[in-house]
């Protein structure tokens, strides 16, 4: 898909632009001199847009992010220009050679200024292969040194993609993944390999358990072979075991929820992720994303069935292809 606001009249342009993005982000002008262009492609568990953006900004509220249900990351990579990035930690200056890493379920915005940006969209799922504590990854900026090999790959990859062969895509996919990996365990000097080791491998105890209505500290320290004391510490920076169950449990279920191929009712997609009741995923629901989860899934409408190749983007612009990273990333868990 390609869009270009020189193509439309004057009057036109930035109407035109913001409607590509009407399914999960709104767009700013930054004045006059508007101008963005842009040319995306789906790839696997990847959308790759190669984007230049000029007097333009994009935010991902709240409100937003309760109503689409997305929960994929967001890698962008700054060619040239100015590209600042807003969380609730405040504004950063992404400098040219920098990438940042955005998850799309926690609020977020950007300013571009004559930027020439490769973002990519990834999956939720190849994100936590390579870093399971993706929960802490909002706003991290890879520097320009560390994470350079990244970054050409992801130039790379942006170049060849519309002659990779088919049966490549898995590969190229795998080895973004890898590298990635690599990156964030270079950026992250300060701890020990085996505290990153126990780390993860209580997450993804944690991840397989979901479903498990016994799931709680002693059953995951005794599997990872550590005490609870352990794994109490390791997990402080994510508010706490308990805390950071009852968070994966109601992302799996919004995930689920969002999902039109999945025909369970609401109660079943409860116990799938563990809850002990429909009532006590509603209300936990309804604290995280300040809506019942029916309403919810009425948004994104209604359990149908998939359809057989991914949607092309028209009047819901790109949304479709990103919608069906979600879908993805549930395939794999099932």
């Amino acid at each position: 898909m390609r869009f270009s606001s020189d193509a439309f009249a004057l009057k036109d342009r930035f109407e035109a632009y913001r409607d590509l993005y009407a399914g999960g982000t709104e767009v700013i002008r930054l004045g006059a001199g508007f101008a963005a262009q842009f040319e995306a492609r789906p790839l696997g568990e990847l959308v790759i847009f190669e984007r230049w953006l000029n007097n333009v900004a994009h935010e991902r509220s709240a409100q937003r992010i309760r109503q689409d249900g997305f929960e994929h990351f967001v890698m962008q990579l700054n060619l040239s220009g100015v590209l600042v990035v807003e969380t609730a930690d405040g504004a950063t200056t992404v400098k040219p050679g920098e990438i940042i890493i955005l998850d799309t379920g926690r609020p977020y915005g950007n300013r571009c200024g004559n930027a020439h940006v490769l973002t990519f969209s990834v999956a939720r799922y190849v994100v936590e292969r390579a870093y399971l504590g993706g929960q802490d990854l909002h706003g991290r900026i890879l520097g320009a040194e560390r994470g350079a090999l990244l970054a050409d790959f992801m130039a790379s990859l942006t170049r060849n993609a519309r002659t990779l062969p088919a049966d490549a895509v898995n590969g190229m996919v795998g080895i973004f993944s890898e590298l990635l990996m690599i990156t964030l365990r270079q950026d992250d000097g300060t701890a020990s390999a085996e505290a990153r080791g126990k780390l993860k491998l209580a997450q993804e105890l944690i991840e397989e358990g979901l479903s498990r209505h016994d799931l709680d500290p002693a059953v995951i320290a005794a599997k990872a072979g550590i005490s609870r004391s352990r794994l109490y510490e390791m997990f402080k920076t994510h508010g706490g075991v308990a805390s950071y169950i009852r968070r994966r449990r109601v992302h799996r279920f919004r995930a689920l929820l969002s999902q039109r191929r999945d025909m369970r009712s609401i109660a079943e997609l409860a116990f799938a992720c563990g809850f002990a009741s429909e009532s006590h995923a509603s209300r936990t629901f309804r604290e995280v994303f300040a809506m019942p989860p029916g309403q919810f899934r009425r948004r994104q409408g209604g359990p149908a069935s998939l359809p057989t190749a991914m949607a092309v983007p028209g009047r819901d612009g790109f949304a479709p292809w990103v919608s069906s990273l979600n879908m993805r990333a549930q395939a794999v868990r099932s």
